[in-house]
């Protein structure tokens, strides 16, 4: 279980786990548990995280700035750039959001919705953007807009 997580490129649901290694999801979630506690009980820099029905194994914040060098962007600069903007302040308009950064928006949030990490309703000629439960999970964040705003004012805090 520790193994699929881990090689996991997005969190998981505990019946995906439970699928690869052959045994129930309330096993998985009972080891996932387990897991969670040996990785803090010994300070490691590893976490296992649930955020809502998914399971994710992610490096701890307080070392994120040793791994950066190392990292792969999978989110050109741009694009994150965008998202964290809707996610501060959704939902929000593209037409507002075009103002803000430009026309270059229109492309950007074409690359976020096709990634599933924002959603767009029509209203009149523009859409109304707000993040996804898959942006949550993907970032390790609540999965309400005022958690997402709360940790995004504590990161710029720090």
């Amino acid at each position: 279980m520790e193994a699929v997580l881990f090689a996991a490129s997005r969190p998981l649901r505990a019946s995906d786990i439970s699928d690869m290694c052959g045994t129930s999801p309330d096993r998985v979630r009972r080891e996932l548990g387990r897991l969670m506690r040996e990785y803090d009980e010994r300070g490691s820099a590893i976490q296992v995280v649930k955020v809502g029905q998914r399971y994710s194994m992610q490096l701890r914040t307080e070392y994120n700035h040793y791994a950066l060098p190392f990292a792969e962007k999978e989110i050109p600069a741009e694009v994150l750039r965008t998202a964290s903007i809707i996610a501060y302040n959704q939902p929000i308009l593209q037409s507002d959001l075009v103002k803000m950064l430009g026309s270059g928006v229109y492309e950007r949030v074409k690359v976020l919705r096709h990634m599933g990490l924002v959603t767009g309703k029509h209203v009149g000629q523009t859409l109304l953007l707000s993040t996804t439960r898959e942006f949550s999970e993907r970032f390790g964040l609540g999965t309400k807009k005022e958690d997402i705003k709360e940790w995004m004012e504590s990161q710029r805090k720090r």
